[in-house]
């Protein structure tokens, strides 16, 4: 199962270069790719890395170096006919800027593959062609974006996307607390300590760098936190804070919808109709739930990701179609700006997932584009006021998804190594 939008997003903060194509003729065009997760195009959807020939959806875009899985890139391009498209892949250093490695330090072959599998979808009102090929593999651990394009015209991405490369370099002692401190009710501690073997450093702290995500959301990711102490006859690394630096809310449970039937109502969806824009989904209406006590999901939570699938009796994924899901949360009006948060779009804020308040039902409401599918989404507060999980609140008995990435960089090294990768 797996499930996606079509939405798509700016991102802030990141570094960005031209893409450049040995055709002179187009050489002197460039648009800068920003070195994130980005549609550049409303007509993208479905965009998917996960392990090829498994028939499982989930998103993974982390891959062990040493495993000699295939992965593959599979997405809808929303518009009626087929477009030849390319896809190139770029070295990126551990804080997602480009890297100065040479496409043939990462790459077997020439940096530009084509993307030629393809089909038409059979849904009875989405038009789409689904498209999907086996990413490359490469000679180094690390961080890549591969961008794709269409034919022609390789300055303008239609969408860009990283994924991640790690080597078993490096030990990680890792596991998930209560807080130590005053937040010990609302907020989840990460105890970490790495052992880098036989990895060769004369300062660890500038030589190693390292990331912890919650739920695969980059944006509250704490980054490049410096250890506390170095051991080097034990050759080990210990981060032991004790002022709550490395302490994430331990949130709510994600809400969820299910879309994967068009014959009949799935959990929390109140009513199907069609309007002039397409099939449209109305969620059950909501209210926060900060004020309620904490209690166990009814689904396995999917920590804000999704799958698409269809359920309908004699169908198939090029059945499936895009609809508009609606949603209602009845609140008073808040000093900020309210989205709809979640992997569906990259975790983005931006207006395709921003709520709009409507004094009369007195709540916020928002609409956004996907596949059908199962969905966890999460309500997020951009403010000066509030914290960004102020509707829902914050428990520590929440349990969350945390990924460890160790990077390493060697004296005179033009990018670093991912030498260890955690999930816990």
């Amino acid at each position: 199962m797996k499930i996606n939008i079509y939405l798509l997003l700016t991102v802030v903060n990141s570094a960005c270069v031209p893409i450049s194509t040995s055709n002179s003729t187009i050489a002197s065009r460039s648009l800068e790719i920003e070195y994130t997760d980005k549609e550049y195009s409303q007509n993208i959807g479905n965009v998917r890395i996960s392990q090829a020939n498994t028939g499982l959806t989930f998103y993974e875009n982390i891959f062990n170096l040493s495993q000699e899985l295939a992965y593959e890139l599979t997405f809808d391009l929303l518009e009626k006919d087929f477009k030849y498209l390319h896809m190139k892949i770029f070295n990126c250093t551990w804080d997602w800027k480009k890297s100065q490695l040479n496409n043939l330090e990462y790459l077997s072959d020439y940096n530009e593959f084509p993307i030629n599998n393809y089909e038409f979808s059979q849904s009875r009102i989405s038009e789409y062609v689904s498209y999907s090929t086996k990413l490359p593999s490469v000679r180094k651990s690390g961080n890549y974006i591969l961008a794709v394009y269409a034919d022609g015209t390789p300055e303008i991405p239609l969408f860009t996307r990283k994924f991640m490369v790690h080597e078993n370099s490096v030990f990680i002692d890792a596991n998930v607390s209560v807080s130590n401190g005053s937040q010990y009710r609302t907020h989840q501690q990460i105890n970490l300590s790495i052992s880098y073997g036989t990895l060769q450093t004369s300062n660890p702290n500038q030589d190693f760098k390292t990331v912890i995500i919650q739920n695969k959301d980059w944006r509250n990711a704490i980054k490049g936190l410096p250890p506390t102490n170095i051991l080097p006859n034990e050759k080990r690394i210990l981060f032991n804070y004790f002022n709550q630096e490395i302490n994430f809310p331990g949130l709510h449970n994600f809400r969820f919808f299910d879309a994967r039937s068009l014959s009949f109502r799935g959990q929390n969806i109140f009513n199907i109709q069609q309007s002039q824009r397409g099939i449209e989904l109305i969620i059950e209406e909501e209210k926060p739930l900060k004020e309620l006590a904490f209690g166990r999901p009814l689904q396995d939570n999917l920590h804000g990701e999704y799958y698409t699938r269809i359920i309908d009796p004699n169908s198939k994924d090029l059945n499936s179609e895009y609809v508009w899901v609606n949603f209602k949360l009845i609140t008073e009006k808040i000093n900020g700006t309210v989205f709809i948060h979640g992997g569906f779009n990259n975790w983005q804020l931006n207006d395709l997932n921003q709520m709009t308040y409507d004094e009369v039902s007195a709540a916020y409401k928002g609409s956004i584009k996907v596949k059908q599918g199962f969905y966890s989404y999460q309500y997020y507060i951009h403010s000066d006021e509030y914290p960004y999980y102020w509707i829902d609140g914050t428990h520590f008995e929440t349990k969350n998804s945390y990924e460890i990435l160790v990077y390493y960089r060697e004296p005179g090294a033009l990018s670093e190594r991912l030498v260890g990768y955690r999930e816990l």
